[in-house]
């Protein structure tokens, strides 16, 4: 099936579709080396009434699993089933095996560990590529007899069948008459099979194409493995007429494995681990008393509206049977914050006041109107999801926690498998095809980034992506494109989840391990849940580890000991940075141009508004139109209606707009007197889109309502109104607890800017562009707090591993440097604290232990100014380097050899000083240049900085603030060109695509041929001017997300691309001079400017401004008569009239008289 990845083509409904058309009893699953699918072609299987045969077809290695390296043959295929449940637990055992122990290229067992689990197992020998025919087919005769006579001797005459097929292919019309005597031979069955990877014989053209995208290969390389078109899902006739030469009982024994195949599995039936109760406690009782001690540590006395909601969530968590599952997230949260790990709860969990109780989440779910029946009710019983995100650092802890307390064998990961969605089809199946690249892009340039979209959406849905498609030239592309489009592609462990059994996991699941050595189920998350398994969703989140280090410093370098959840959430400062659009480094709220929009046009100056933008800038309201209506609504622009005066108790706080999945459910509480239980059924249908069930809902809503006094006509019309709107609806609890992160790091980036700005350069290190965009958030930071934000680069005597801060400095981070590793940081450091600064890079070198600080180590070090505060410069310490490095390497040798001085006093002997080579200092853009090689951004200075006064006069916008332009409006930018990538089009003409970095960040610049021919030479380390239109860069988002939302890449279109020497000159129409109200009468000064002007007569019209007594400001453009070159001389000369910065360049274009802007002579 497709879980033999990007091998097998069938899809296991449609197996089990094919069964049912052709009046097959039973269907068998043997993919390779796995059990992927084995829980779903069960479930799918015993559903349409075929009976399912779950099996593997293993890797067999050809000696002793465990051994590693080259071995003759091998790995061997051998066909397995279970024929019960025993047979079933063996199976999931091999074939847990075959990747936690036998895992070398392939998932392998052995004869051994066959031995060990053969109960209830039927064996087939195999196809071609089983070890009997392969030796029966070789020099190895012998080896083969033996291999199956092992084979017979484990398995037990009865269980082995002599398995042949018929592919017509010469290997096996070769190989499989041996085995027909084999079987005649030892008195064992036949059974004819086939080799099913694609389900039609029309299918084969797409199998090809995967096999292609699986080697990334073409289909018209020669080269490459192939099937032909015989490996399909054939129907009794077909098989009939393949095996017709060999005995008849390899058809009839189909039928008698397919009678003997009866597993049977339960579903559902809870294994997860006892929770260990204190004496006299059961899980309830425990509970309860958890519960209560808890909120009575928080509110002292507890009201009767707190006593409700908890005894209510207490009875529907009792009654659903999961008061274990509770505790045994308690104990482990427990756990998390005795370690001080910082935790965060979100999704549907955040709405239980019992998870507050037990200190899971950090806030009371009744002050947000958050509804437990969200998470959990009668009506709808599913397992509870608990998510927890913990520190990244954290996560691994927290699981070791769980395997020290449960055991090894009872936890894992689970298993998640990515498709292939829309764009990916096309792009895959494009390279498979040869298709020209860029008809590639231009078709997956128009589907638009809505995850799970589908091709035939797409076409419905996008004209011009219609257009194209239809195309002739395109129809082999789209028609293999939409065949492979869903198919599994790739197999990993989910980012979050985290199952425990009762006992080992392969009691339940198989197992599989990923490249990172990590265990998991191979069932995905819902399987899981489905085999009765108790699934955790833990995340390591990069953000709580970057709060949970600001507030270590805020504490070590203020005496403040800040918690989270004391941190008041009406702090108007906090609000003012988030309404300036200063979001750089807040979760959830960075790296989206749109979301930047959304705060800036939002400005929300309370929670509730904040915590409304996840929920808002989603596809679903956006294209709705209800994100805007928010906004226009918050700001008085446009009134706040309710369809139905019933409406105005759920919505009044989002401005009457509906946007969480808890305000449908009110809705229908107080309109059509559903329970909250039935809301959430009503909520899930709309959102899962279920029309029968949708159908059956409406009718009720209608009736609930008429029955209370509501007229069948408004009640259809709010509903109508509704469904779509519950389609996209958000989880509140879930919003308000990542905003609640977002918020309390904004609070912390607004009181306390350097300790945030320093955890978050920590925390993303290893990223340069975002320590980029983090510097140049520092600068605004600055300005908008009126602080002082310095950042001072690396220095061997200051430096620590992390970013730091000293007053208004933040130190560099060692971490950030390139070439320099974690135990080199470690000696630089220890060194330091155990023995002093260094002096020189000399004591540097002799003291600390340069087999950690290697030579390349200390060249980053050099080149990254960190010795910049010693004597000497870089060129020297480079130049000086290599016998400097010798000459510690010796101190160090002697003094490993515990040589002292000659007069026994017990000191090392003194090194003798090298000095310092004479050597000419870097150019300085050479210097900055290695300085950005070694960090990833300059610090010391910047190539853009001598051009400052043009990219301040000629830019419109800089990289970082590239979001607050729309989409396809013009911008002028400036920087220096770091990647440059040239392309020809299918027409031969040549475009580019580069990358532009300025002061404060970088983006990507598409320059199609029209510009390109008109454009300065594009190359590396240039510097230059861009007029351009903003663009979504949809190459670089990924379609087939699962996330809600995504963030939005943007880059510019190029319309003219000028080297920034000439901007000044071809950009700028005019000079405007400021005249000081003071000059306004100087008639000497202004007769002066007259013949300045007519003394460097030129292009570009003369602009004054002036402050008139009479008329206030006021901007006039002098006849033309008066028009001057753009020249330096002009510059100074005016200057010496008027002052410094009196003059400069512009675009302004002034026509006619007004009696503000006017045309002026000299008077």
């Amino acid at each position: 099936s497709e879980y033999s990845m990007l091998d097998g083509a069938c899809r296991i409904q449609d197996m089990v579709d094919w069964a049912v058309e052709n009046s097959a009893p039973a269907v068998a699953l043997t993919d390779h080396g796995n059990m992927f699918g084995a829980w779903e072609l069960y479930d799918k299987a015993t559903k349409a009434g075929v009976n399912p045969i779950v099996g593997c077809e293993v890797y067999v290695a050809p000696g002793d699993r465990k051994k590693r390296g080259k071995e003759q043959g091998g790995p061997y295929h051998l066909t397995l089933l279970a024929e019960d449940a025993t047979g079933y637990q063996n199976l999931l055992k091999l074939v847990s095996i075959g990747y936690t122990e036998g895992f070398y290229s392939k998932p392998r067992i052995d004869m051994d560990i066959l031995r060990e689990h053969h109960h209830g197992i039927i064996a087939l020998t195999g196809c071609i590529q089983g070890q009997v025919p392969q030796l029966l087919c070789s020099s190895r005769r012998e080896e083969g007899i033996q291999n199956f006579k092992t084979l017979m001797e484990i398995m037990g005459e009865r269980n082995l069948y002599v398995e042949v097929q018929n592919h017509y292919i010469d290997k096996e019309l070769e190989a499989y008459p041996i085995m027909v005597e084999l079987a005649k031979e030892f008195n064992l069955p036949l059974v004819g099979t086939n080799d099913c990877h694609y389900l039609r014989k029309s299918d084969h053209g797409m199998h090809d194409v995967l096999l292609c995208i699986q080697m990334k290969k073409t289909v018209n390389e020669q080269q490459r493995m192939r099937f032909d078109n015989h490996f399909y899902f054939k129907s009794v006739d077909e098989m009939r007429e393949a095996l017709k030469d060999y005995p008849p009982e390899a058809i009839s024994n189909t039928l008698e494995i397919a009678n003997r195949c009866n597993l049977e599995l339960e579903y559902g039936e809870s294994v997860m681990p006892k929770y260990e109760v204190p004496e006299g406690h059961t899980n309830d009782s425990y509970l309860k008393e958890l519960c209560y001690q808890g909120l009575r540590e928080k509110y002292g006395e507890l009201s009767e509206a707190i006593r409700k909601r908890l005894d209510y969530e207490l009875d529907i968590i009792s009654k659903t049977r999961y008061s274990g599952y509770f505790l045994i997230v308690w104990d482990y949260v427990k756990y998390a914050h005795k370690q001080g790990y910082p935790l965060s709860a979100r999704g549907s969990a955040a709405s239980s006041l019992v998870l507050y109780a037990l200190d899971v989440i950090t806030f009371n779910p009744m002050d947000y109107d958050c509804l437990f029946e969200r998470f959990l009710n009668l009506e709808r019983i599913s397992p509870p999801d608990i998510d927890i995100d913990f520190a990244d650092r954290a996560r691994e802890h927290v699981i070791d926690y769980l395997v020290q307390k449960y055991g090894a064998d009872s936890v894992g990961k689970v298993a998640t498998f990515a498709t292939l969605g829309a764009k990916a089809a096309i792009k895959d199946v494009g390279r498979a095809l040869e298709t020209p690249l860029e008809d590639v892009v231009r078709l997956t340039e128009l589907i638009p980034s809505t995850p799970g979209i589908t091709l035939d959406e797409v076409l419905d849905q996008v004209p011009d992506f219609q257009k194209l498609a239809e195309r002739p030239e395109y129809r082999e592309l789209m028609d293999l494109s939409k065949s492979v489009e869903g198919i599994k592609r790739h197999v990993s462990c989910h980012a979050s989840a985290i199952v425990v059994s009762n006992g080992p996991l392969t009691n339940y699941v198989p197992l599989f391990k990923d490249k990172h050595d990590q265990v998991a189920s191979q069932f995905e998350g819902k399987t899981v849940e489905g085999v009765g398994i108790v699934k955790f969703d833990s995340l390591g989140l990069r953000s709580l580890t970057e709060t949970y280090d600001c507030l270590q410093m805020v504490k070590a370098n203020h005496g403040k000991d800040i918690k989270l959840e004391e941190i008041p959430f009406d702090d108007e400062k906090t609000y003012s940075l988030i309404s300036e659009g200063l979001i750089a480094g807040l979760f959830q709220l960075e790296g989206s141009s749109g979301m930047y929009r959304v705060v800036m046009q939002l400005k929300p100056d309370n929670f509730e508004e904040f915590s409304a933008i996840p929920a808002l800038y989603r596809p679903g309201p956006i294209e709705s139109g209800m994100m805007q209506q928010f906004i226009d609504r918050k700001n008085g622009l446009q009134k706040v209606e309710y369809l139905h005066p019933t409406l105005e108790n759920a919505l009044e706080s989002t401005y009457g707009v509906c946007i969480y999945q808890e305000q449908v459910m009110q809705i229908a509480r107080d309109m059509a007197g559903f329970t909250l239980g039935e809301a959430d059924i009503l909520r899930s249908a709309m959102g899962k889109k279920d029309e029968a069930l949708l159908k059956a809902q409406r009718e009720k809503f209608i009736q609930g309502a008429t029955e209370k006094g509501i007229s069948a006509e408004e009640a259809e019309e709010v509903y109508d109104l509704l469904e779509p709107f519950g389609g996209y609806a958000f989880n509140k609890s879930h919003t308000v607890a990542y905003s609640m992160l977002a918020y309390h790091m904004a609070y912390l980036k607004t009181h306390y800017p350097h300790e945030f700005m320093a955890a978050m350069m920590t925390g993303e290190a290893a990223h340069s562009a975002k320590v980029t965009r983090y510097r140049a958030e520092c600068k605004k930071l600055a300005d908008f707090l009126d602080v002082e934000i310095n950042l001072l680069p690396p220095d061997v005597n200051s430096s620590r591993r992390e970013f730091t801060v000293d007053g208004n400095d933040i130190c560099f981070g060692l971490v950030a440097l390139k070439g320099v590793g974690d135990a080199a940081i470690d000696s630089i450091v220890e060194t330091r604290e155990e023995s002093g600064s260094f002096a020189s890079l000399q004591d540097f070198c002799e003291r600390v232990d340069t087999k950690q600080v290697n030579k390349r180590a200390v060249e980053s070090l050099i080149m990254s100014g960190a010795f910049d505060s010693l004597e000497g410069h870089r060129a020297q310490y480079l130049a000086s380097l290599e016998n400097i490095m010798k000459a510690a390497q010796n101190a160090q040798a002697e003094r490993d050899r515990g040589q002292m001085s000659l007069f026994g006093d017990g000191e090392e002997a003194p090194t003798a000083t090298v000095a310092l080579v004479a050597a000419p200092e870097l150019d300085p853009l050479e210097r900055l240049m290695r300085e950005k090689e070694q960090l990833g951004f300059y610090v010391s200075g910047h190539p853009l900085e001598e051009y400052g006064d043009i990219i301040e006069n000629y830019t419109s916008t800089s990289t970082q603030n590239l979001a607050e332009n729309r989409i396809d409006s013009e911008v002028d930018v400036a920087g220096m060109l770091t990647e440059v990538n040239n392309h020809t089009t299918k027409k031969g003409e040549p475009m580019a695509v580069i990358e532009l970095e300025d002061l404060e960040g970088a983006v990507k610049v598409v320059v199609f041929p029209d510009a390109y021919k008109n454009a300065v030479e594009l190359v590396e380390g240039k510097v230059v001017w861009i007029r351009g239109t903003v663009k979504l860069d949809n190459r670089n988002r990924n379609s087939d997300s699962d996330e809600d939302t995504q963030k939005e890449a943007l880059q510019i279109q190029a319309g003219k691309i000028l080297d920034i020497e000439s901007v000044a000159e071809q950009q700028t129409s005019a000079l405007e001079v400021t005249i000081p109200e003071s000059d306004l009468e100087n008639a000497e000064k202004l007769e002066a400017l007259q013949k300045i002007a007519r003394a460097n007569k030129g292009d570009h019209d003369l602009i004054l401004r002036l402050m008139s007594p009479r008329y206030g400001e006021v901007i006039a453009r002098c006849d033309r008569k008066y028009n001057v070159a753009y020249k330096p001389q002009i510059i100074e000369q005016v200057e010496g009239l008027f002052g410094e910065n009196c003059i400069k360049p512009s675009n302004r274009t002034i026509r006619g008289k007004k009696s503000r802007t006017s045309q002026m002579d000299f008077v």
